[in-house]
């Protein structure tokens, strides 16, 4: 008991009263404003130390840019090394429903790797059964062509 006697007081820290940092209105304020953090937490009533700690790990940095400048590059050289890695073994492997998801989106990057769409495929093939029908095509701007058959006035 004697060694607890000459051990001092220590008070437990008190809570941080920053303010929450808005995270969306901070990062703006950065990255389209240019302001400090420091300008950034008056404006939030917060601290400097607080919009740092909230915001720091979010903003671009160089390589993010640099990323972002060779995306397809790199995630072409990604794809590359793990397309590499998998035989046919791997392939037998996976379950029936996983290799026909992954035909189908291969097929997918394929077509558009190549300049084909892959989107409005089924938005035509819709318009062209409307068209047959005689009914309006599901499009703001279109106008339906007259009649050919309809006795001119």
């Amino acid at each position: 008991m004697a060694a607890q006697a000459n051990k001092p007081d220590i008070k437990p820290r008190k809570p941080r009263k920053d303010k929450k940092v808005n995270t969306k209105q901070a990062i703006k304020l950065k990255t389209e404003n240019g302001l400090s953090y420091q300008q950034i937490a008056k404006i939030q009533g917060s601290t400097p130390a607080a919009v740092h700690r909230d915001i720091s790990h979010l903003l671009p940095t160089e390589s993010t840019e640099v990323f972002k400048s060779k995306r397809a590059d790199i995630l072409a050289r990604l794809q590359e090394r793990i397309l590499t890695t998998i035989d046919d073994k791997d392939i037998q492997k996976a379950p029936l429903g996983s290799r026909v998801l992954a035909v189908a989106q291969m097929y997918d990057k394929e077509r558009l790797e190549r300049g084909q769409s892959t989107s409005n495929i089924a938005s035509i093939h819709a318009d062209i059964a409307a068209l047959k029908a005689n009914k309006p095509v599901d499009n703001p701007g279109y106008q339906p062509l007259p009649d050919v058959h309809e006795a001119k006035s």
